[in-house]
């Protein structure tokens, strides 16, 4: 049926006709809309991916050379590609398209699903790549109680003294340069930039993770990819409000945490690790620590200088997603990634806003830029592995360094081998709590007139 209802004939027919008084006598009525079919309408949020339509239909090159030929199946209209791949690993053909079809020839009676399922289950011909299923994954990577750490016992409490004391002679030991290296090289691991084996990109469906956290079925790995960003804030705030029994100290953990962040920015390219750090050092209950950051600006005005003129102003560059303004990208070996996955991961439109990049007028625009940079970070996703190859070159890392920057450590260090397994959002709640608890500790909120 025609998009206003009538027939194409009759349409036609009265575009000839003389112009009535009611109609605009400057020109003739515009053409009719063109129809539009289900499966060309935008996405919908990525809250819905799951039971919506989905847009990853084209992972069959065989299948979808035979789309222009007016016999395409409508493998977008209802349900998912994620859908699928649950179907197929459960030994099922996959959930049976039930919206209408459209531009579908059903001689056999197979369903658009089957189709799918039957060019995927056929072998390649001679000369024709063979295209395996991506693997949905279900669980995280991060697996704290299974976790084999030379420094944490089997079952260990939260917050030990002891071990929070090693974790920090481990960090004030070394160079800031050599922590930087420490962490890039795990974050490589965990957003699989480095280290991909090939058995793992067959699973993915996709050479890098950077590729697969724009992807539907890429959502465990973005909930990692998150999990360790706010885990690695939370331990530098600790780090700044535990086992700091002077002042001095505290200036001291603080100096050398912005000497290993301008670290990330200039040497590394780890943009990830470098906002997990400004994240922490913008927390409220660290930047109301008045008199350690007097005592930073006195004893290390150098540093204190660098990370008001060049960090911060840097750190809100990359939030507006304007870094390809700044940063070279043969110098980028880990993207910022966080505003690009909380976006992907939101359960809802938040209007307000929830990040601090969304909290001004420019938002709808600063959004578009986070998005179209990870449409060029997917484009370009194997610059970033040979940066990062070039930066790590000849790095030998410590066994015990690499395992305090291990979000499995981190994890088990701050809640324990119990609490590490509680929900993610209730675990950030309570240690928000906690946070503001040491810091109140460190430097009493000022006592009111009234209260005297």
């Amino acid at each position: 049926p025609h998009w206003f209802g009538g027939s194409p004939r009759t349409l036609g027919a009265r575009a000839g006709e003389a112009l009535r008084g009611s109609d605009s006598q400057l020109c003739p009525k515009p053409p009719p809309k063109p129809c539009k079919a289900p499966f060309l309408k935008a996405p919908p949020s990525p809250s819905t991916w799951l039971n919506s339509e989905a847009n990853y239909c084209e992972l069959n090159p065989a299948f979808a050379a035979g789309c222009d030929r007016g016999a395409r199946p409508p493998i977008c209209a209802q349900d998912s590609y994620v859908e699928l791949l649950k179907a197929k690993q459960n030994g099922g053909p996959g959930p049976r398209n039930s919206g209408t079809s459209y531009l579908i020839l059903e001689d056999d009676g197979a369903g658009p699903w089957e189709a799918v399922a039957m060019q995927v289950d056929r072998r390649p011909e001679k000369g024709e790549a063979e295209f395996v299923l991506p693997r949905l994954e279900t669980a995280s990577s991060f697996r704290p109680n299974d976790f084999e750490s030379k420094l944490l016992p089997p079952e260990n409490k939260p917050l030990e003294m002891a071990m929070l004391k090693r974790a920090k002679e481990l960090f004030t030991k070394h160079d800031p340069k050599v922590i930087a290296q420490h962490m890039l090289s795990t974050d490589c691991v965990v957003t699989r930039i480095l280290e991909v084996s090939e058995e793992m990109r067959k699973n993915m469906g996709v050479n890098s993770g950077l590729e697969l956290i724009t992807l539907p079925y890429g959502h465990q790995l973005r909930l990692d990819i998150i999990e360790r960003h706010n885990t690695m804030a939370i331990g530098i705030a600790v780090d700044i409000l535990g086992c700091t029994g002077t002042l001095e100290d505290r200036a001291a953990t603080l100096n050398r945490i912005i000497q290993v962040a301008v670290e990330l920015k200039d040497s590394m390219g780890d943009l990830y690790s470098f906002s997990a750090i400004m994240k922490a050092l913008e927390m409220p209950q660290i930047t109301r620590l008045e008199k350690t950051w007097t005592a930073l600006r006195h004893q290390y005005t150098q540093t204190a200088i660098l990370y008001e003129k060049q960090l911060k102003p840097f750190s809100k560059i990359l939030h507006e997603g304007r870094e390809s303004t700044c940063v070279p990208p043969n110098k980028i070996s880990v993207p910022l990634l966080m505003p690009l996955v909380t976006l992907m991961e939101r359960q809802a439109v938040t209007f307000e806003g929830t990040d601090m990049w969304e909290k001004n007028d420019e938002s709808c625009e600063i959004m578009l830029n986070h998005l179209a940079t990870a449409r060029l970070m997917t484009e370009t996703a194997d610059s970033y592995r040979m940066n990062a190859e070039r930066i790590l070159e000849g790095f030998q890392p410590d066994e015990e360094m690499s395992e305090i920057f291990k979000t499995e450590f981190q994890m088990r260090l701050l809640w324990g081998s119990k609490g590490a397994q509680v929900n993610q959002t209730e675990r950030y709640e309570k240690f928000n709590q906690i946070l503001t608890a040491l810091s109140r500790k460190l430097e009493p909120p000022p006592i009111k007139q009234a209260e005297l």
